[in-house]
C-alpha cells in the first residue's frame, strides 16, 4: 500500500513539475515577441550608393518600438562601417544608428565630404535608411548628430542650419568654432565636444567649450584619455558617459 501511495506521490510530482514546465515556456514564447533585443552584435544593413541617393550604413537599435536616430559622420578619406563600428555597440541599445557615405571618392580609398551640398547628401542618406527600418523612428525630441574630424565641422554647419533636427551634437576632434547664436536659433539644446589627450584639437576644443558655456551654451568637454587623432579600443569607456551626457533632460 505505501509502494502504491509513494508511485502515486511521484506519478503526482512530475505532473506538476511539467505543468510548470509547458506554463514557463508559454510566458517565455509570449514574453519574447515584445522583449528588447540587447544582447548579441548589432545587425548591419549597407545601402550601396545608387541614382536613388548616397551610400548608408545603417544600424537598427535593438528591441522592438520606435527609437530614435543618431547620424554619425566619418572623417576625411574614412568609411562610415569602419567609423560606426566603435559606435554600434552602445548607440543601438537605445537608439537607431545611422551612417552615411561620404560621395567625393579619395585616391587612397575612402571619402570625404565635399565643401558644399552635404547637409541635402546628410539627408538623402537619413531618408533611405529610414526606408528599411522595421518600423518608423521616433524623431518626436529630435535626432543626436555626431561627427568625427572633417565630419565634426560638416556635423557642425548642418546642426547649425537645421531648426529643431538635431538638439544633441557631439564633435570629435576638430578645430571648429560654434556659433552661439546659430546654435539657439536651431535648437541645439546639448553641445559636447570632445579629442584625445594627445589630439592636437584637445587644447583647442577644451577652450571652445569654455567659450560656448560662457556664451550661454550648455555644452561639454569630455578627455578621451591618451590617444591622439583616431579611433582605439579604449573608446568604448567613454562613449556610454557621452551619450547619457547628451540625452539628460
Amino acid at each position: 500500500m505505501e509502494q502504491v501511495c509513494a508511485r502515486q506521490r511521484s506519478v503526482k510530482g512530475w505532473i506538476y513539475a511539467f505543468s510548470v514546465l509547458l506554463l514557463l515556456l508559454g510566458k517565455r514564447a509570449h514574453a519574447e515577441p515584445n522583449a528588447p533585443e540587447t544582447t548579441g552584435p548589432p545587425r548591419v544593413i549597407e545601402l550601396a550608393e545608387s541614382a536613388d541617393g548616397p551610400g548608408v550604413v545603417v544600424y537598427p537599435a535593438r528591441g522592438t518600438g520606435p527609437h530614435p536616430l543618431t547620424i554619425v559622420l566619418h572623417g576625411m578619406c574614412g568609411e562610415p562601417t569602419r567609423t560606426c563600428s566603435h559606435f554600434a555597440d552602445e548607440v543601438t541599445r537605445s537608439s537607431t544608428l545611422i551612417c552615411p557615405r561620404a560621395k567625393q571618392r579619395c585616391d587612397g580609398g575612402g571619402a570625404s565630404w565635399p565643401a558644399t551640398g552635404f547637409a541635402d547628401a546628410v539627408e538623402s542618406a537619413v531618408q533611405r535608411a529610414k526606408s528599411v527600418l522595421p518600423e518608423a523612428p521616433d524623431e518626436s525630441h529630435g535626432r543626436t548628430l555626431i561627427g568625427y574630424s572633417l565630419g565634426a565641422y560638416r556635423a557642425l554647419d548642418i546642426a547649425q542650419s537645421s531648426p529643431g533636427r538635431y538638439p544633441r551634437v557631439m564633435l570629435i576632434g576638430a578645430k571648429v568654432f560654434p556659433n552661439q547664436k546659430l546654435l539657439a536659433e536651431n535648437g541645439v539644446e546639448r553641445l559636447l565636444l570632445s579629442a584625445g589627450s594627445w589630439d592636437m584639437m584637445h587644447e583647442h576644443m577644451q577652450r571652445e567649450t569654455e567659450r560656448a558655456r560662457n556664451a550661454g551654451v550648455v555644452a561639454r568637454f569630455l578627455d578621451l584619455g591618451p590617444v591622439g587623432h583616431s579611433f582605439t579600443q579604449s573608446f568604448s569607456l567613454y562613449l556610454p558617459q557621452a551619450l547619457a551626457w547628451l540625452s539628460a533632460s
